[in-house]
């Protein structure tokens, strides 16, 4: 029975990871592509060439969306080094079994377009994304990232590409937020499939189960569990300012506001220094974009207005359309995230200031407050404040179990 029970286990195992997992599927295709001239990129031909861009370990948890760790490797002149990555690519349309569909990824801009007709195209998408403004910076920034060899021109197939990159919204705020220091930096692409440096923890706490004992824990017990993997406090606490600190920089920042509408501790990863990386895109999404969709929404209760996990407006009685004003700012969703992973192992000297600080921050409703942005702002610089203060002179020991 021991022998059937584990031969079955490995068997759907292995029917799990031939369906989520297609590297073999993702590097002929996008290579295929770049032999055609139908696509560029800056390591294309370290993909499929050289081949010193290596999967290596698969992270897809769902068939169209790919996601590996690997590595590239940097040769020198006594020994070659390598360099860990992330490489993300959607399939949905690679996938498609409508040969139209599969060629539409790369069907704009059409042949005999010019560098201008690019940037109107470009233009009109930026505003579109993020609303009406100045915009320019990053136009010129996407433009710069698509001309791979540096000659001040965008070859078609360059233009293709980067026009295929950006409808992957994961690799649209990889630029629209390069500046930052909270994001994993982007390290190249080839087609549509983007690669950006690896993270060294990919939650910002917890414990990864195996497979078949995360499937017998109970929920509960997990969730008790996941406060035992956690760093020293005064690293948590360096954390927790990092995350701070993004909240801040996409509040009304250069290219408008955004939320974070999927916030779990899996959106949140940190250095062997224990500086704040966000790993999880896909639902960070541009006010513009979502008080269009909430507004467009027909409603009978304000759950009917909710946007992934964690945007929610409120339902007009009247009309029964979505409001569009997001109730939660991202401060407070971070502040659920944050709570008892700060109380935990908190010196007793700020324990009373600092619960009440979070406090606070979980009160924050758009619902309920007249001047929702100066709150916003008043706590997140108290909060802020009050865990620097502790940790500014303190020296950061090894993480503990």
């Amino acid at each position: 029975m021991l022998i059937f029970v584990c031969s079955w286990m490995g068997y759907l195992k292995y029917t799990s990871y031939m369906d989520l997992c297609r590297e073999n599927t993702v590097k002929a295709v996008i290579c295929d592509r770049y032999r055609k001239g139908i696509i560029a990129g800056s390591l294309c031909e370290e993909l499929c060439e050289l081949n010193t861009v290596v999967f290596s370990k698969c992270h897809s948890h769902l068939p169209l969306q790919q996601v590996y760790s690997g590595y590239i490797q940097i040769p020198e002149t006594e020994k070659s080094q390598s360099k860990k990555i992330i490489l993300k690519l959607n399939m949905d349309k690679i996938l498609s079994s409508d040969p139209l569909v599969r060629e539409s990824l790369y069907s704009k801009p059409e042949k005999g377009r010019s560098m201008d007709d690019f940037r109107v195209m470009l233009t009109a998408f930026l505003e579109r994304k993020l609303g009406e403004g100045e915009h320019s910076n990053l136009q010129s920034s996407i433009i710069d990232i698509a001309d791979i060899n540096y000659d001040g021109k965008v070859t078609l197939a360059e233009a293709k590409t980067m026009w295929a990159l950006l409808q992957n919204s994961e690799f649209f705020m990889t630029m629209v937020l390069k500046d930052s220091d909270h994001i994993p930096k982007l390290e190249g692409f080839c087609g549509d499939l983007f690669i950006v440096e690896e993270v060294m923890v990919d939650r910002v706490y917890g414990l990864e189960l195996p497979g078949i004992v995360n499937t017998f824990v109970p929920n509960s017990y997990k969730q008790r569990m996941d406060q035992w993997f956690t760093p020293t406090w005064p690293q948590k606490a360096h954390i927790a300012v990092g995350m701070l600190e993004f909240i801040e920089e996409i509040f009304h920042g250069q290219n408008g506001n955004f939320y974070m509408c999927d916030l779990t501790e899996h959106s949140i990863g940190f250095t062997d220094k224990h500086e704040v990386k966000v790993i999880n895109f896909a639902n960070l999404v541009p006010e513009t974009t979502l008080s269009q969709v909430l507004r467009e929404r027909h409603c009978t209760v304000n759950t009917d207005c909710t946007y992934a996990e964690n945007c929610m407006s409120l339902c007009d009685s009247t009309s029964h359309q979505c409001t569009g004003q997001v109730v939660h700012p991202n401060l407070q969703k971070v502040c659920v995230l944050l709570h008892t992973f700060l109380l935990r192992g908190v010196p007793a000297d700020i324990k009373t200031e600092l619960e009440e600080e979070l406090n606070k921050c979980l009160a924050l409703d758009a619902g309920i407050m007249k001047d929702i942005q100066l709150e916003h702002s008043l706590v997140l610089n108290s909060l802020r404040s009050t865990l620097w203060k502790k940790i500014s002179n303190e020296k950061f020991g090894h993480r503990n179990t």
